[in-house]
């Protein structure tokens, strides 16, 4: 398998052999990705159209009922579905070509304001009233990662 095909790697850094910040950017597009669809970034078992996963889900990104569809279901229940749609929309910013990529900064506040609209339950708010919607889908998930110390309860 090329270095490529793993799917974290940018398509301008396996066309010209350079990596960057915009290509970290990507990756981690891309890893957000995994955290909405549970889908590995490459897998050859699925069909050839769905074998990358970028390429798969950035046409379905902004398609409301696409994006129903394609979210993991252990996660589908926990968030409403503006926060999944506002957090499509930063996936694809991360995901879209170089030259259109925001500054990580912006990601990162783009990921603290819907955090903190989704666990104030301001502007996406869940049927479900349990708290924090994140501690009830990602920070609840069984991985092998730690969360940070600043994040502990």
């Amino acid at each position: 398998m090329a270095i490529g095909d793993t799917g974290y790697v940018a398509p301008e850094c396996v066309q010209h052999g350079m990596d960057g910040t915009k290509g970290d950017i990507y990756a981690f597009g891309v890893i957000l990705l995994e955290l909405l669809t549970g889908k590995r970034p490459f897998d050859s078992l699925r069909p050839r159209e769905e074998q990358s996963l970028v390429k798969w889900a950035s046409s379905q990104l902004h398609d409301n009922e696409s994006l129903e569809q394609m979210v993991d279901p252990s996660i589908k229940l926990t968030l409403s579905s503006r926060a999944l749609s506002r957090f499509a929309d930063i996936v694809s910013l991360c995901v879209q070509p170089e030259e259109f990529r925001p500054p990580m900064s912006e990601i990162v506040e783009s990921l603290t304001s819907l955090m903190l609209k989704a666990g104030t339950g301001k502007s996406y708010a869940t049927d479900n009233k349990e708290g924090d919607p994140f501690d009830r889908s990602f920070r609840s998930t069984y991985t092998r990662f730690l969360g940070s110390p600043a994040m502990s309860h």
